[in-house]
């Protein structure tokens, strides 16, 4: 590709109480944070490969104290922005695909929470970008995991029920309307209930 693709990372200060909310009833608010930390460690790691093989560069677009020790490692590889303090998701998403945009890369939004976003895994989403103008990856809970595009699309980001299980088909129907040339990538899966907290922790002691 003749522009780089952005890894653009939507993520919050790691706080007791503020991240990973819908977990706390069954984990508590430390054991939460816990989770979300080790999340953001696993992302830290397969970003920072990829940059070091020169696929891509990372935006990391902090909610919350950019100054957090969670961060700091992050540093050497990644550019670190304030997201908005208003806004829903739709809206803070498309401030960060524009910026990438501005400074001609492409933009790829993946979440903190979804462990199938492996290596493996965005070095197919960069050969898709190669001959789709877009790519998106269907999460399992009906939202998605992974959305990356050449050009900015403001239909993709408002008008959304987000956190939803009809964001996926509601962005599809976007899409199709809108007649984006698409590569729909595998299946993928989050950490939001407590099943996937257990999933998830099968999968790290592997």
């Amino acid at each position: 590709m003749e522009n780089k693709v952005e890894w653009i990372v939507l993520t919050k200060a790691p706080v007791p109480g503020l991240v990973k909310t819908r977990l706390i009833p069954e984990l508590g608010e430390q054991a939460a944070c816990e989770l979300y930390l080790q999340l953001l460690k696993r992302m830290k790691g397969t970003l920072k490969k990829l940059v070091n093989d020169n696929a891509g560069q990372v935006a990391l677009w902090i909610a919350g104290n950019a100054e957090h020790e969670a961060f700091k490692s992050w540093t050497s590889f990644a550019t670190f922005y304030q997201q908005p303090t208003r806004g829903d998701l739709g809206i803070r998403m498309a401030l960060a695909v524009k910026s990438a945009l501005s400074r001609n890369c492409i933009p790829v939004l993946i979440g903190v929470d979804v462990p199938d976003l492996d290596e493996t895994y965005l070095l197919n989403c960069l050969q898709q970008l190669e001959k789709h103008d877009l790519v998106i990856s269907p999460a399992e809970d009906g939202g998605y995991g992974l959305l990356g595009m050449k050009q900015f699309y403001p239909q993709l980001f408002i008008d959304k029920d987000w956190g939803s299980d009809a964001v996926f088909s509601a962005t599809k129907s976007d899409i199709e309307r809108l007649a984006i040339q698409t590569a729909y990538l595998p299946i993928v899966w989050d950490v939001d209930e407590i099943a996937d907290a257990e999933r998830f922790r099968k999968l790290t002691f592997l």
